[in-house]
C-alpha cells in the first residue's frame, strides 16, 4: 500500500511540473505576442500622425529694412562697384524711387496717314447727269506733317481702268517745294500716261519768284515737256501785277513759247482783273493770243 501511494504521488508531481512549464510558456507567448502588437500600432500610428513642422520666422528686421532704404543707388553701372545697384539718378536712394509718384509716358504719334475717298465729279447733280465714262471713285492716303505727301488710285466705271496718282510738297515759310506724278489709265482702251510735274516757290524781297517743270512720257518713251516761270510783285496796297512765261518741248526740241502779263485789284467784297497772254508756235509760226477782264463783288 505504501509502494502504490508513492508511485502516485511521483506521478502526480511530473504532471504539475509539466503544467506550470506549459503555463510559462503560454505566458511568454502572449507577453511576446502584447509586445509585436505593440511595436506594430507604434509603426501605424508613426505613419499616420502628421509630423507638426517647425515655425520658420520669415519677417525682417527693422535694422535690416532701415539699411535698405538707405542705400546708396549708383547712376552708372560699374562692375567695380558691385555693392550697390545701378539705374537710378543721382541722389537718389531705394526708399526715395519706392516713395516717387509714377508718371504716364507720353505717346508719339510717327507715320500718321488717313485715308481719302471721293467720287468724281463730287457735286451729286452732276453725278447724276454724268455719263459712267465721266465717273470715277478715288480712293487713297494722305500724310500731314512737316512733309505733305499723298498716294490715290483713281477708278473709272466704263470702261473699268485706273489711274495713280502721287504728290509730295514741303514748304518753310519763304520757299516751297512740290513734286506730283500721275501714271494711268491701265485697262480700257486709252493709251497710258507717265506724267511727272516738278514745282518751287520762294519769297523775294519784291515779289514771288515761281518755277516748274512737266515732262509726259508713254509707252513708246518721251512724249512731251513744257517749262515756265514767273514772278508776282504788289504794286500797291490793292494792286499786284505779274509776269509768266513759258517753253514748250517735245523730243525734237522746241514746240512753242507763250507768255502771260497781268494786274489784279482787291479790296474789301471787290476783285478785278485783267491780263494779256501770246503763243507762238514755233513749228508752224503760228501766233494766237488774247486779253481777259476779271470782275468779281462780294456782298
Amino acid at each position: 500500500m505504501a509502494d502504490a501511494g508513492n508511485g502516485v504521488s511521483g506521478s502526480d508531481s511530473s504532471r504539475n511540473a509539466s503544467d506550470a512549464a506549459q503555463r510559462s510558456a503560454e505566458t511568454a507567448a502572449a507577453q511576446q505576442a502584447a509586445a509585436d502588437k505593440a511595436a506594430a500600432d507604434a509603426v501605424t500610428a508613426a505613419a499616420v500622425d502628421p509630423v507638426q513642422a517647425a515655425p520658420v520666422d520669415l519677417s525682417i528686421s527693422p535694422a535690416t529694412i532701415s539699411q535698405l532704404s538707405a542705400m546708396p543707388v549708383d547712376t552708372v553701372p560699374n562692375l567695380s562697384s558691385l555693392q550697390t545697384l545701378g539705374g537710378i539718378p543721382t541722389a537718389a536712394t531705394y526708399a526715395d524711387v519706392a516713395q516717387a509718384t509714377a508718371t504716364t509716358p507720353t505717346t508719339t504719334e510717327y507715320n500718321a496717314w488717313s485715308p481719302s475717298f471721293s467720287i468724281t465729279p463730287n457735286d451729286p447733280a452732276a453725278v447724276a447727269k454724268a455719263a459712267l465714262s465721266d465717273v470715277s471713285i478715288n480712293v487713297g492716303l494722305n500724310y500731314v506733317g512737316d512733309l505733305n505727301a499723298s498716294i490715290e488710285a483713281r477708278m473709272g466705271i466704263a470702261p473699268a481702268q485706273v489711274t495713280f496718282a502721287g504728290a509730295v510738297s514741303y514748304a518753310n515759310g519763304i520757299t516751297s517745294y512740290s513734286l506730283s506724278g500721275v501714271a494711268g489709265p491701265f485697262g480700257g482702251v486709252a493709251d497710258t500716261n507717265y506724267g511727272l510735274t516738278a514745282n518751287v516757290a520762294k519769297q523775294l524781297d519784291f515779289g514771288k519768284l515761281e518755277a516748274s517743270l512737266n515732262l509726259n512720257a508713254n509707252p513708246d518713251g518721251f512724249a512731251n515737256g513744257r517749262v515756265a516761270t514767273g514772278v508776282t510783285a504788289p504794286l500797291s496796297d490793292t494792286w499786284n501785277g505779274y509776269a509768266r512765261v513759258g517753253v514748250g518741248f517735245d523730243r525734237n526740241g522746241v514746240t512753242s513759247v507763250d507768255g502771260t502779263i497781268g494786274t489784279d485789284y482787291s479790296a474789301g467784297g471787290a476783285s478785278l482783273g485783267v491780263s494779256g497772254s501770246g503763243r507762238v508756235d514755233t513749228r508752224t509760226g503760228d501766233v494766237s493770243g488774247g486779253a481777259k477782264f476779271n470782275l468779281g463783288i462780294k456782298f
